[in-house]
């Protein structure tokens, strides 16, 4: 796949993608527990933008942002870096898990929401190259069109 639109930023999430199924049935604290988690590990994660320059996400989210949430429509590339002894999922479960992660955007003020008119598209990813420093995640932010 080949994605055309313009990176705007990388998050380096130091966190584990887990392939678990909660937060899918009737019982939803566990989903809540896995987003409080998320939002924890995003508050202490740094931010990458294209030119090269590395800032912790609140430095990021009031110099770069200017205290707001991102101004634009984007898409979402979540990228799993395996770890040691980690293997790849199957293609139609890269995305799972990522639910939380990508609704405690919302709750660090990255986001306004992550409907469809704030997040036009969302991919999962895998990555097996670097698995000396896995794993964690890379949730990387592009440009998106504002139709739809």
């Amino acid at each position: 796949m080949q994605i055309n639109e313009e990176l705007l930023f990388t998050i380096m999430v130091d966190r584990e993608l887990k392939n678990g199924n909660t937060g899918r049935t009737k019982h939803f604290s566990q989903a809540i527990k896995e987003k409080k988690g998320w939002a924890k590990a995003l508050k202490v994660s740094d931010v990458i933008i294209p030119t090269g320059i590395v800032l912790p996400l609140p430095a990021f989210i009031e110099e770069v942002l200017g205290g707001k949430t991102v101004q634009q429509r984007v898409g979402l590339v979540v990228n799993r870096v395996l770890g040691r002894r980690q293997r790849f999922w199957d293609a139609d479960s890269a995305l799972r898990g990522a639910k939380e992660l990508i609704d405690a955007t919302v709750d660090t003020g990255l986001l306004e929401d992550d409907n469809m008119k704030h997040v036009a598209w969302c991919v999962g990813s895998q990555d097996d190259t670097r698995k000396e420093e896995g794993p964690f995640v890379e949730l990387l932010f592009y440009g998106a069109e504002n139709n739809g």
